[in-house]
């Protein structure tokens, strides 16, 4: 059985991440739980050894945001110029949360709002997340709202949020679905799809 390993910037990339390859590269394994780097700025250093891990020994998906800046300049950045087939490195834009939005059936139904509430372009969302916050205060679920929500600042989320949102994403979001509505994930979809070929 291929295996992969899996590593994101926060719970929400490593749950995306997971999920991704469930859904893309079905009968692989992960050997580990998703790496949480608990932040971009932690997992820039450790890229070059993630990409030596696909070089050497199994292949590596990582995720991350853009949070605003252009994917092709981070990634010219971050990753050296030479780049093993198993490792891919996959951009959110602008972040995590515009692959949420972008499964509008889904998110609608977990939330239990109208999906016409929905981005229809969650890329070109400056602030996804205060998007995805916006649509919690609507939802007719009070304990999604309490816990997606803080009970301080409604502005900000609140300690249920990623627990919450990575079951959302685990329980019901589609990739192929979602990658219907963000240009970012429909990349990051046939990027996925490419390593089982390049491990047959």
């Amino acid at each position: 059985m291929k295996q992969i390993l899996v590593v994101g910037e926060d719970p929400l990339t490593c749950a995306l991440g997971e999920q991704l390859v469930t859904e893309l590269l079905p009968g692989w394994r992960m050997p580990l739980p998703p790496i949480n780097k608990r932040g971009v700025t932690k997992l820039i250093p450790e890229l070059p050894r993630f990409v030596e891990q696909a070089r050497h020994v199994q292949p590596v998906l990582c995720i991350a945001d853009t949070d605003g800046q252009c994917p092709k300049m981070l990634l010219a950045r971050w990753l050296p110029k030479s780049l093993p087939k198993n490792f891919a490195l996959r951009l959110a834009v602008m972040e995590a949360e515009s692959w949420l939005i972008a499964d509008r059936k889904a998110l609608a139904e977990f939330f239990d709002i109208a999906e016409k509430h929905i981005s229809t372009t969650p890329d070109e969302e400056i602030d996804a997340k205060r998007h995805l916050l916006n649509l919690a205060r609507k939802s007719r679920n009070r304990d999604l709202r309490l816990d997606l929500l803080s009970q301080t600042d409604a502005s900000k989320q609140g300690s249920g949020y990623n627990p919450q949102l990575c079951r959302f994403v685990k329980m019901h979001w589609s990739a192929q679905r979602a990658a219907e509505n963000s240009a970012s994930l429909a990349r990051a979809v046939r990027r996925i799809a490419t390593l089982a070929q390049t491990t047959a």
